[in-house]
């Protein structure tokens, strides 16, 4: 039987993901996450991304609508992550887990030659730990 080897990241990642500009409001991050049904979005300044948006980052600083005026709506950038989690495409994906566990975090951007090349979240391990056992159970 040939010995399986840990796939990279750029493997399994989520390639191509929809992004949304740092100067975005929150509202428009929302509807965009609702629309793509994710949780998360690269957050990009000027072709170059920065950052992560997740939905929980949204509900955590989203006020009751009464208390915000339309010209006071905050914007992705007052809610992000100073640098979101970065990862090589070539990375493998046992070492990203690690990293994702031992920081806590839900989601990394991924990048191949300095450019955005997908992204890695938790929602995507759990797929492939799914995908594992089921296909250690019928061995």
């Amino acid at each position: 039987m040939p010995k399986q080897t840990i796939p990279t990241l750029g493997e399994v990642m989520t390639a191509s993901p929809t992004t949304i500009d740092i100067n975005a409001t929150l509202s428009q991050a929302k509807v965009l996450m609702e629309q793509l049904g994710v949780d998360h979005l690269p957050v990009m300044d000027n072709e170059v991304v920065e950052t992560i948006v997740s939905d929980r980052d949204i509900k955590r600083f989203t006020l009751p609508a009464h208390e915000l005026r339309e010209d006071e709506e905050p914007l992705v950038r007052d809610i992000t992550p100073v640098r979101a989690s970065l990862a090589d495409f070539n990375d493998p994906l046992d070492r990203v887990l690690d990293v994702m566990h031992d920081r806590h975090v839900s989601a990394v951007i991924v990048l191949k030659e300095g450019e955005l090349a997908g992204i890695f979240t938790e929602t995507d391990a759990c797929g492939l730990l799914a995908s594992l056992l089921r296909e250690t159970a019928s061995k």
